[in-house]
C-alpha cells in the first residue's frame, strides 16, 4: 500500500488560535485516529531567526514516541527579485533545515503567487521557473523532496511547464484535492496525468455553501464533496511511490473541526482497509 494516512494542522486553523488545540493534543489525535503522518503550518519554523525550536524538538519527540511522521507545510514567494530573492532562499533554507530535523523527506511548498496575484491570474512562469530551480536545488542539497503544491495559482499547462524543464527526483508534487476547483480545472485528470509526480496530498472535499454576497467554497462530509475522492483515492493507491495523504478540513468554525476531521479519517481508513481486501482477494 503506497498511502500512508495523515493530518493536517491546518485542519484545526480555528481551534488552535481559539487554545482549543494544542500541539500535543493534536498529536494525540491523530494517534487516536489511527493515522501515521502530520503536516505542520501552525508553529513559527519558516523564518531565519524565528524558529521555536522547543517546539520543533517536542513534535519531533511526540512523533518518534507514537510512530507518527512529521513534516512541515513550507512556503515562500515565488514571484521574487532583486534583493528580495535571497531572503526567499533563506526562508526555504530554514524550513529545510526544520524539516531535516524532524527527519522528514519531503518540503509541502507554497508558491505565495494566489497571495501577491490573487486566485487564478496568471503568474510569469520566467521568473517562478527560475526561482523554482534555485529551490529544488536547495531541497537536492539538504536531500529533502520539494513537494509544490497546487494552491490556486498554477494550473495544469503550467505544472507541465516546471516539470519540462525541471527534471529532478528531488522535484514533485503535493496534491490538493479541493485547490483545482476554483480554477475550473480538473483534479482527477490532474491526479491521473501527474500521477509518478504526488509524494504528498492534501487531502479534503468541498462543495459550495450559500451566502448573501454569493457562494463560498467549504469543507463538508467527505461523501458531499463536489470532487469524487473515492477516484482520487484509487489512483494513489495504484502509484508506486510512497504519498502521504493527509485529511485537511476547512470548516466555517471551530466546532464543525474535529467531527470532520474524524469523518474523513474513516472515510480515508475505510477506503484503505478495502483496497487491502480487494488486493489480497485479486492476488489469491
Amino acid at each position: 500500500m503506497s498511502i500512508i494516512p495523515g493530518l493536517m494542522s491546518y485542519s484545526y486553523h480555528l481551534s488552535f488560535p481559539e487554545g482549543k488545540m494544542t500541539p500535543r493534543r493534536f498529536m494525540n489525535r491523530a494517534e487516536e485516529l489511527h493515522l501515521k503522518s502530520v503536516e505542520w503550518c501552525h508553529f513559527p519554523c519558516h523564518e531565519p531567526g524565528n524558529v521555536d525550536w522547543e517546539q520543533v524538538r517536542l513534535l519531533d519527540r511526540l512523533g518518534r514516541e507514537k510512530g507518527i511522521k512529521n513534516s512541515v507545510s513550507g512556503f515562500a514567494p515565488l514571484l521574487a527579485r532583486g534583493d528580495a530573492r535571497q531572503d526567499m532562499l533563506d526562508r526555504v533554507r530554514t524550513q529545510l533545515e526544520v524539516s531535516k530535523f524532524i527527519g522528514a523527506n519531503r518540503l509541502r511548498f507554497g508558491s505565495m503567487v494566489e497571495m501577491e496575484l490573487g486566485i487564478g491570474a496568471q503568474a510569469p512562469l520566467d521568473i517562478c521557473l527560475d526561482n523554482l530551480k534555485r529551490v529544488v536545488a536547495l531541497g537536492e542539497k539538504a536531500g529533502i523532496v520539494i513537494a509544490l503544491e497546487d494552491h490556486m495559482d498554477f494550473r495544469t499547462v503550467d505544472f507541465r511547464y516546471f516539470f519540462n524543464k525541471i527534471d529532478s527526483p528531488f522535484f514533485a508534487i503535493n496534491l490538493d484535492t479541493g485547490n483545482l476547483l476554483p480554477l475550473f480545472e480538473d483534479v482527477i485528470a490532474f491526479t491521473e496525468e501527474f500521477s509518478d509526480k504526488i509524494v504528498s496530498c492534501h487531502f479534503k472535499g468541498v462543495r459550495f455553501v450559500w451566502r448573501d454576497y454569493g457562494a463560498i467554497l467549504t469543507s463538508c462530509k467527505p461523501q458531499h464533496s463536489l470532487i469524487d475522492l473515492r477516484k482520487i483515492l484509487e489512483i494513489l493507491a495504484a502509484c508506486p511511490q510512497e504519498i502521504a495523504v493527509h485529511v485537511e478540513v476547512v470548516a466555517m468554525n471551530s466546532e464543525h473541526e474535529d467531527q470532520l476531521v474524524a469523518d474523513y479519517a474513516k472515510f480515508l481508513r475505510d477506503f484503505l482497509r478495502e483496497y487491502a481486501q480487494a488486493q489480497h482477494h485479486f492476488s489469491n
